[in-house]
């Protein structure tokens, strides 16, 4: 799975560059992004590209959340497109996550202000 990395503050952005997450491409999105939430304390995730999310991957964020908050940490969700906030929003998710509008908007949920993104890198599985 296609997806860049960057750093903002103390804050890791992820920008899924796939449309869909799904069963079929979730054990590769779990392994790569594995030594990420290890070195993270808060992740938040752009889906601005994302049309499609099933239920197996919103587990995953679950599971993904739970794993930061017991460092002390977060995750934040933001950029949805309307297909993917819709079920969000039906889930609960925007109450467990906070649906941003924007990646600065999501660092301000963290109580951060974020200037500018760095350190881009691109990772390709």
């Amino acid at each position: 799975m296609d997806f860049d990395v960057e750093k903002g503050g103390e804050i890791a952005v992820v920008v899924l560059s796939e449309e869909t997450l799904e069963a079929s491409n979730l054990d590769d999105f779990r392994d790569s992004l594995g030594p990420l939430l290890e070195q993270n304390d808060r992740v938040v995730f752009d889906l601005s590209q994302v049309r499609f999310i099933d239920s197996m991957a919103c587990g995953l964020f679950l599971s993904f959340l739970k794993q930061l908050q017991q460092k002390g940490g977060g995750l934040k969700i933001c950029c949805t497109t309307a297909p993917v906030r819709n079920l969000f929003k039906l889930m609960g998710f925007d109450k467990l996550f906070g649906l941003a509008e924007t990646r600065e908007d999501a660092a301000k949920e963290f109580g951060e202000t974020v200037g500018g993104w760095k350190s881009k890198v691109r990772k390709n599985r």
